[in-house]
């Protein structure tokens, strides 16, 4: 990747600004993805100056800077451990120390841990300008918003957690990843399939509406996700990963 200019926003209105001059401008973030993917850039937009890393709690979530790099999240004790976790099990401390969590999550990445252990819980995204997505919404529609991610808020529940990621070693994408919680609901979620992280919800519904065979669920949650081939392994090992520890995951968070 190549860059033309690098600019350093003093402000979000700065910032949103050189976004909206043009496609070619990118915020830069933790940086890691981006250089990843190949494609040359006309700016470059650091948000670093702009108190977007800091983690608070704010009686009814805890809101996280999107600023803030994936070690900071995983070891805060604000942030949820089921999400603490699943930050744990990015490659090693130095990336983490680099990749934020604004950037793991407005890219939508189909192999992203955080992600799916996101949508565990109740989440909202907090844009530039004056915009409120949920997590859910934004991962389900295609694309990306039309504004500036500044803050991931987690709200506060009641949670039983269960989050497990299958892969060759430690430094490899995730061949699957799964969450689920269970509190006055159920949420089912499998990530890298490899596509984006989508919630079960016909298995949600079965469990929520009283299912008790957890089997089953986990039978429900395969079958309305689709599964792709990757270099690493076929959408069939996939699917059966999935099976196991969605079924799994829900005899954990009924003990």
């Amino acid at each position: 990747m190549k860059a033309k200019s690098f600019q350093r926003a003093s402000s979000l209105e700065e910032a949103y600004k050189l976004v909206k001059e043009s496609p070619r401008n990118k915020i830069v973030a933790g940086g890691l993805w981006l250089k990843k993917g190949g494609a040359d850039v006309d700016t470059l937009i650091d948000l670093s100056l702009l108190g977007l890393d800091k983690i608070e709690d704010k009686k009814e979530y805890v809101e996280v800077g999107a600023m803030v790099t994936q070690r900071e999240f995983e070891k805060s004790e604000l942030v949820p451990k089921m999400a603490r976790d699943a930050a744990k099990a990015i490659m090693g401390p130095a990336f983490r120390d680099i990749a934020t969590i604004g950037g793991s999550v407005y890219g939508k990445y189909g192999f992203s841990d955080i992600v799916t252990a996101l949508l565990g819980y109740k989440v909202d995204l907090v844009f530039y300008p004056e915009a409120v997505v949920g997590l859910l919404d934004y991962v389900k529609k295609p694309g990306f918003y039309d504004g500036i991610l500044t803050h991931v808020r987690i709200y506060k529940e009641d949670l039983k957690a269960f989050f497990k990621k299958v892969e060759i070693t430690a430094l490899d994408y995730p061949i699957i990843n799964v969450a689920v919680t269970k509190g006055k609901e159920y949420r089912v979620v499998v990530g890298s399939r490899p596509l984006v992280a989508c919630r079960c919800e016909k298995a949600d519904a079965y469990l929520n509406e009283g299912g008790e065979d957890f089997a089953k669920g986990a039978e429900i949650a395969v079958e309305e996700l689709k599964f792709g081939d990757s270099i690493a392994t076929k959408s069939e090992y996939r699917k059966q990963l999935a099976l196991t520890y969605v079924r799994r995951g829900l005899e954990e968070v009924n003990k």
